[in-house]
């Protein structure tokens, strides 16, 4: 979780840090007083304590409640860590979100959620302004399913893989993977099962390519997240004349405002919607499914109690 805060802050703090040369051991870092620990991590970007350090060896902690530090036992990837500075090495977002299956307040969705994260092009850092859009994801699915290959039986692996399969790569917003969660994650989680699903895919128009927010490529419907806040004229006229170009390039396309999410009536509506434009039937038998997706809505997204928004959708 260090690891991961710390990536997380790179965009402000590194810049360029997945860009520095990786290595296969944590050598050479020390284990340093309790002040300048804390004076690095937060230079940093890492604020929660205890802090998780990989160590290379026996490190005497000395009674220390400040750091929790974990030792690899066996061959690592040379891609494993990022020598960020001298002194100071990060594990890679692969193994980090290996790792992180070990984490006992970290269930398979709340993993998946960070692996979105770390496939997509954002990155949520509640210590600057909250959401940063990136040019390029932390990495890929492919690339953290191959450092799991190094990570046989370790624990929290199955957590890890299990999420993994959850994931998929190419989310540019928390809204857009929270869309695609709820409609692709199997219905044992409360999600719907749709798919196979492609994030911010490529439609090729008569005016270049265009990108479509969450789409079924199999069915050529797709659907677009418009948010809820307020846009000029100017912009509303531009994403029509976007839509309309991947609509003449043979994609259906439905427009998912955030009411639409938060309101059960809303929700039940959007995915009837979506079955028909897929034409497919929605077959669900399981009495309790109803219950396990409105958990699954209510937890990807919190602010429905802050909003006071009423079950009739009102």
């Amino acid at each position: 979780m260090s690891a991961w805060e710390l990536l997380r802050a790179s965009g402000r703090l590194l810049p360029d840090l997945l860009e520095r040369p990786r290595t296969s051991r944590p050598t050479g870092c020390s284990l340093r007083t309790p002040e300048m620990l804390q004076e690095d991590m937060e230079r940093e970007g890492v604020v929660t304590e205890p802090f998780h350090l990989a160590v290379d060896g026996f490190v005497k902690r000395g009674g220390r409640s400040d750091v929790i530090c974990h030792r690899y036992v066996g061959e690592l990837s040379r891609r494993s860590f990022i020598r960020a500075r001298p002194g100071l090495m990060v594990s890679g977002p692969e193994l980090a979100f290996c790792d992180m299956g070990s984490c006992p307040g970290l269930d398979v969705i709340d993993l998946a959620l960070i692996g979105f994260e770390m496939c997509g092009t954002y990155v949520l850092d509640t210590s600057w302004d909250g959401l940063i859009n990136t040019d390029a994801p932390m990495t890929s699915i492919e690339k953290i399913g191959s450092m799991m290959g190094y990570r046989q039986g370790c624990a929290g692996i199955q957590k890890a893989r299990a999420a993994l399969e959850l994931v998929r790569d190419g989310s540019n917003s928390p809204m857009e993977t929270v869309l695609c969660a709820l409609l692709t994650f199997p219905r044992r989680l409360g999600g719907y099962g749709f798919g196979p699903v492609r994030l911010n895919y490529e439609v090729s128009t008569s005016l270049g390519t265009r990108y479509v927010d969450v789409a079924f490529p199999t069915c050529a419907v797709g659907l677009e997240y418009k948010g809820r806040k307020f846009h000029s004229v100017e912009q509303v006229g531009r994403d029509d004349r976007r839509q309309n170009e991947i609509v003449g390039s043979g994609i259906t396309i439905l427009n998912v405002w955030y009411e639409d999410l938060v309101s059960d009536l809303l929700f039940d509506r959007l995915v009837s919607d979506l079955v028909r434009a897929m034409g497919i039937r929605l077959r669900i038998r399981d009495k309790a499914f109803a219950l396990r997706q409105q958990i699954l809505r209510a937890r990807l997204l919190p602010a429905i109690m802050n909003l006071g928004v009423n079950r009739e959708g009102a």
